[in-house]
């Protein structure tokens, strides 16, 4: 007995088995499984939702279009031409105006820097030259101080000199007069007087005193000149010393050179001696002191 094959089976069989190339198994009662409906669903409508994008829509990730049709440029109109024309004209105004605005500010900056350094420069050179000024004042004040000092010492010296010089004549004349001859007029004695007062006028002594007084009077008539134009605080000294000066002249005449008699000449010689030596007292009191001490103003 052989053995049983696929087509042989019996009449009525129970075995469905379908045929070897009659169709797919699964399209006969086959079931999709809800999951995959869904996601057949999903793929369905996503299929369907890409087909119906409108043309120009941007695409999706990973998908690409047609690029973009470019648009058409409208020419400008006659208005919007000038207004565009005058914006760009007010920016470049502007920006000169910012550009000159600056410049100006820079130059008005540094005119007021140099000004100011100006200013500076003349306060500096004004007070320099008030110092110089200041100084060269009290140079001139203390030399001044130190003329009148000398012309004081000179008249002071020269006034002693004539006074002794005036009392050895006078005594002299006496003597050769009333007699009466001492130590200090003998050496000259004469009888007659005129001879007495030639012995005194000749001698190395009374030569000295005229040579002292003339010397004197030398030095005081060149710091004289130099004092015509007083300080404030010597004005009252330079008067005091225009009233002495001729009066101090005419004393040391009286020394130098004798004149008149003797009663005359004693006069003269007493008055001249008590107005020369107040006068000089006096002039001494209203000398200032210098404003800076210096060895050399009093030399």
């Amino acid at each position: 007995m052989c053995p049983n094959t696929e087509n042989d089976h019996a009449p009525g069989s129970r075995d469905t088995r379908p045929k070897a190339g009659t169709g797919r198994v699964f399209e006969v009662g086959y079931v999709p499984h809800e999951r995959d409906a869904a996601q057949a669903d999903a793929t369905g409508d996503a299929g369907r939702e890409e087909a119906k994008a409108p043309a120009g829509t941007p695409p999706f990730p990973g998908t690409s279009s047609p690029a973009a049709k470019p648009k058409e440029k409208k020419p400008l109109s006659e208005a919007e031409r000038k207004h565009r024309l005058r914006t760009r004209v007010v920016a470049v105004v502007i920006a000169a105006v910012v550009a000159l605005l600056g410049g100006g500010y820079a130059v008005v900056s540094h005119n007021e820097q140099v000004a100011h350094e100006e200013a500076v420069a003349r306060k500096k050179a004004a007070e320099k030259k008030r110092q110089e000024e200041q100084a060269e004042a009290i140079r001139v004040h203390d030399e001044y101080v130190s003329n009148l000092n000398k012309v004081y010492m000179y008249m002071m010296g020269g006034a002693v000199t004539s006074e002794t010089a005036c009392n050895l004549t006078s005594g002299v004349w006496h003597d050769a007069i009333f007699g009466g001859w001492d130590d200090e007029t003998s050496p000259y004695q004469a009888s007659d007087f005129n001879d007495a007062l030639k012995k005194l006028y000749e001698s190395e002594k009374y030569q000295g005193y005229v040579s002292g007084i003339e010397d004197g009077n030398d030095k005081i008539d060149d710091i004289m000149r130099d004092l015509t134009d007083p300080p404030s605080d010597c004005e009252s000294a330079y008067e005091t010393l225009q009233d002495l000066y001729p009066e101090y002249q005419s004393f040391a005449s009286l020394a130098t050179d004798p004149s008149g008699s003797y009663t005359t000449y004693t006069q003269k010689f007493e008055e001249a001696d008590s107005t020369v030596s107040s006068k000089i007292q006096l002039l001494g009191t209203q000398i200032p002191d210098p404003i800076q001490s210096d060895d050399s103003s009093s030399s």
